[in-house]
């Protein structure tokens, strides 16, 4: 990659327990595999949840804009980066948790909105909708219905913001393909099937493992 470069941010949006996380390191896995300088941007969310609870505040999606900024920025030597979260979405966060009758909520609501169309442009973005129901895991999501309302508000807000995204269905293979097929997937390096080839592609150098 060029010096200076950005990396191409592949966001994988959607509600919690859609299966984004496991299939950016699917992404991630295949890409790293065809020589390009892939990773996988977790979504800062869960470790601030983690460490300090539920946000209870729209304010507190200012924090996680900016941890979840600071997140994609440390990668920013790649090639291409999976992101199971992106930072336009505390804005749809931040309409569950504001107080509208609160000036001062309002006016965080407003900055959030600005600094979403402000990266808006920097994620090619696919939206998981919900095949599966969504399992405990005892740091974010505990309810089901709550999880339905965050899909619901994903997908308005892309929808009304006529942000072109491009819907991804079915089990795993099939959404890999789908997402290799909207961004391209090119072979960087050539994969040697066996240990055979291993051996003979190491003595002419026709073959990275």
């Amino acid at each position: 990659m060029a010096r200076g470069k950005k990396p191409r941010k592949i966001a994988i949006l959607g509600g919690p327990g859609t299966g984004k996380t496991t299939l950016c390191k699917q992404l991630d896995v295949d890409y790293s595999m065809a020589g390009y300088i892939s990773d996988v941007c977790l979504e800062f969310a869960r470790s601030y949840i983690a460490w300090y609870g539920a946000p209870r505040s729209i304010f507190e999606q200012f924090l996680l804009y900016e941890g979840q900024k600071r997140r994609e920025e440390e990668l920013s030597y790649c090639d291409i980066i999976f992101c199971d979260n992106a930072t336009i979405l505390n804005y749809v966060y931040g309409l569950l948790s504001c107080d509208f009758k609160n000036p001062k909520e309002v006016y965080a609501l407003m900055k959030l909105y600005e600094w979403a169309m402000r990266d808006l442009p920097e994620y090619d973005i696919f939206y998981v909708p919900r095949e599966f129901d969504v399992e405990k895991d005892g740091i974010r999501y505990q309810d089901s219905d709550f999880a339905v309302v965050v899909d619901a508000k994903i997908k308005n807000f892309l929808d009304i913001m006529n942000v072109p995204y491009t819907i991804v269905r079915g089990d795993l293979a099939t959404r890999v393909k789908t997402v290799k097929e909207k961004i391209g997937f090119v072979e960087k390096r050539k994969r040697c099937s066996n240990v055979h080839e291993v051996a003979l592609a190491k003595e002419d150098g026709s073959c990275t493992v």
